[in-house]
């Protein structure tokens, strides 16, 4: 795979709908420009990281566990299920800050996104071998990382709080992707 099919198929995973995209989708209402790119910074450390954990040292060790691996999608799942309903039942008003970056970091971490680009996008090999591919990763997740604030800032625009509806909608997409995780290990 060359660097720019792997940026490519990269920037086209990351770009879906997801977990990671939700929150800063989310995160982005009412927020400044230092606070956004603290958030952003956040997504491409926890993509790094665990890219650089899956591609460096525990690539080869998973591929022949498959079930630690789908251990990993469960607890993905779960994560992510419980910030579906922890924005759904969420009692009153809900505000941008309500969605910290240890959230937003926590699910980066556990984002199955992160886990294919470790396994199947960056060719397992020694660290200093991977600095491109490592560097093309941080530059395509702070290229979607930048276009889901944007969005954020978009839709939810300067409204003080965050609208039922967006809430609502946000939490089914995350409910969808936790059930697809899910789905994913049972079959």
């Amino acid at each position: 795979m060359t660097q720019l099919s792997m940026a490519a198929g990269a920037f086209a995973l990351l770009a879906m709908p997801g977990p990671t995209n939700t929150l800063l989708a989310l995160a982005a209402h009412r927020r400044g420009v230092r606070e956004l790119a603290i958030l952003a910074t956040t997504v491409v450390a926890a993509y790094l990281m665990v890219v650089v954990l899956l591609a460096v040292f525990a690539g080869a060790f998973l591929h022949s566990h498959p079930q630690i691996a789908a251990a990993l999608k469960l607890v993905s799942a779960a994560w992510v299920l419980y910030l579906a309903f922890r924005l759904w039942f969420a009692p009153g008003p809900i505000s941008a800050t309500d969605v910290s970056a240890r959230h937003v970091l926590m699910t980066t971490l556990l984002n199955p996104k992160a886990i294919i680009i470790g396994l199947a996008m960056v060719p397992t090999a020694g660290i200093s071998t991977q600095i491109p591919h490592l560097m093309t990763i941080a530059f395509v997740v702070a290229a979607a990382s930048a276009l889901w604030l944007a969005l954020g800032k978009l839709v939810i625009g300067g409204q003080e709080t965050l609208p039922m509806l967006v809430r609502r909608c946000s939490s089914a997409v995350l409910m969808l992707f936790s059930a697809s995780l899910t789905a994913g290990f049972f079959t």
